[in-house]
């Protein structure tokens, strides 16, 4: 296929103007209230200083000062007394169904509801704390298998559609019916609707956008959950009860909704699934908004590019026209045999399940780094995670994918170990280390989002990036069980946890193809070749350094 016949080449002709405006915002709005559900642990789902107030020592007659400390009392002293004047202002007791804390009362200093609070999730109850995240990340996992089959098979548009109506629905039903059990339910199908929105919205932006402004546009598509994580803090600040926050930080969805029947469909997917007439009318519409002027008739170029990837496209002239069942098995024994793509799928998985893990781990730990100002701890959270898409954008195209993602994650990792060795009398240098290490690993992830998609053939990217953000899903999951459970019996236990997977995960990433201003591959075959390419330059690059200059690439 010659650079004449490929759709990168057409769609750098046409292009960014206008037209990217509408999948831009569509993407836009998908990252932004995805920050409130990643941090349900860092504010309103987690547990605040809690039960029976009683005095130092509990004796009356020693100290009239009341501690909240979030240890059950022994049950010969639940029959201390306080009078009125002793409760914090704010709070109330009440009695639970749990023999070890059968009188409770939490400070509502921070938070006047949480779902701990409201549920009782403390004491012998404490496991079923972590579930509320949990549950979302394991929602997730599903999601990213229906979001990307969707996206394949019916379109990018149709998925994000069919997943803003779901979500809406789940948040609703989250806030709207007071039963636990329940609520899980519906935080499973938002952690689904959630990620089955964000992937196929996330390549319908890429798809539409030339390669020379792919990195740009992926770099700052990510500003939106940055903006919604300082957005969240704030908003927490004022509104302190977890029903009323959920409903408020998902409002977003309700302009996503007509919005995502407005956007044009990917005309990459349309040419990639032989829809002439529809990729024409799409791109036509695009050569109109962006003010572009073709010499060659659109529609004769649409044909070209698709007759041009059928003669190439191994894969699809090889597979069975049987049930999709049959054709998925058969396809993904293709992509399992093949060396490059057998490559991509083992490291991509893994790296994803260990920085997912280490990114939420660090943005959830406030509670465990401080009790006293969350509001803050979550606020600079999305202002690193701003400033790593800010700083890591413009230095991406020169520095590479690889490089950016292999020393984020080293280099945030080892300032977590750093902290670890720093006194608790130095907070401010512990409040430097951790924000820094943050950055890092921000910078990292967003990156990656912009890589991982790169790495996968047009044919399934929607599915190759839901199996990435699937083992994400799962390095998810891990994340709160530690902050949450393995912090309460070794106070390095989450620190370390999450700086050795940082570590291993940047030198994963040696194992896998720089994609830095490259076409994107639009089949297997594709992938192939931009693997013998990079062999290719290897050994020249090799050849060079030992003195040999007739070696040709």
């Amino acid at each position: 296929m010659s650079d004449e016949d490929t759709f990168d080449h057409f769609l750098t002709k046409v292009g960014f103007g206008r037209w990217q405006l509408f999948p831009l915002a569509t993407t836009l709005l998908v990252s932004a209230p995805v920050a409130f559900r990643c941090f349900p642990d860092a504010l309103p789902s987690d547990g605040v200083p809690h039960l029976l107030p009683y005095r130092e020592g509990n004796d009356s007659s020693n100290s009239s000062q009341v501690y909240y400390n979030s240890q059950c009392l022994e049950p010969h002293n639940l029959s201390v007394t306080l009078e009125a004047s002793d409760i914090p202002r704010g709070s109330a007791r009440h009695k639970t169904s749990m023999s070890s804390c059968p009188i409770i009362e939490y400070d509502t200093s921070i938070f006047s509801s949480t779902v701990v609070s409201e549920y009782d999730l403390v004491c012998e109850d404490l496991p079923l704390q972590p579930f509320y995240q949990m549950m979302f990340n394991v929602g997730e996992i599903l999601g990213s298998f229906i979001g990307g089959h969707i996206g394949d098979r019916w379109g990018r548009r149709k998925a994000v559609q069919i997943g803003c109506i779901a979500n809406i629905l789940s948040v609703l039903g989250t806030a709207l019916v007071p039963v636990y059990p329940f609520i899980l339910v519906m935080r499973f199908i938002t952690g689904c609707t959630c990620v089955g929105t964000l992937i196929p919205a996330w390549n319908l932006v890429l798809e539409s956008t030339p390669s020379k402004r792919r990195s740009l546009v992926g770099m700052l598509s990510g500003l939106p959950y940055s903006v919604g994580v300082g957005a969240f803090a704030g908003v927490a600040y004022c509104i302190r009860t977890w029903r009323y926050l959920l409903l408020v930080c998902s409002s977003p969805v309700l302009i996503l909704i007509p919005l995502s029947f407005i956007v044009d469909e990917s005309p990459r997917w349309l040419v990639q699934q032989g829809r002439a007439e529809e990729a024409t009318t799409v791109l036509q519409k695009a050569v109109r908004l962006n003010n572009v002027k073709l010499s060659e008739n659109v529609y004769s170029i649409v044909n070209n590019i698709i007759e041009a990837s059928k003669r190439k496209n191994q894969v699809k002239s090889e597979a069975p026209t049987s049930s999709g069942l049959v054709e998925f098995f058969h396809q993904l024994s293709l992509y399992v045999r093949s060396p490059s793509m057998r490559t991509i799928l083992l490291v991509t998985s893994l790296l994803w399940f260990l920085q997912s893990g280490l990114f939420l781990g660090v943005a959830i730990n406030a509670n465990n780094f401080t009790s006293t100002n969350p509001f803050l701890y979550v606020a600079l959270t999305g202002l690193m995670d701003g400033i790593a898409v800010l700083v890591t954008t413009p230095v991406t195209p020169y520095l590479g994918r690889r490089t950016i993602v292999g020393l984020g994650l080293f280099g945030g990792s080892v300032l977590l170990f750093l902290d670890l060795l720093v006194s608790t009398d130095y907070y401010w240098a512990k409040w430097i280390l951790v924000m820094a290490g943050f950055l890092m690993v921000a910078g990292a992830f967003q990156v990656n989002l912009v890589f991982a998609p790169e790495l996968f053939p047009t044919e399934a990217r929607s599915r190759g990036f839901a199996f990435v953000n699937m083992m994400g899903s799962i390095g998810f999951i891990f994340a709160p069980l530690v902050t949450t459970m393995v912090a309460r019996y070794a106070w390095w236990a989450a620190g370390v946890t999450f700086g050795c997977s940082g570590i291993v995960g940047g030198f994963m990433v040696i194992f896998l193809p720089e994609t830095n201003n490259q076409p994107l591959p639009e089949t297997l075959q594709d992938v192939e070749d931009r693997a013998q390419r990079s062999r290719q330059r290897g050994v020249a690059n090799k050849a060079y350094e030992n003195g040999e200059t007739d070696i040709k690439v």
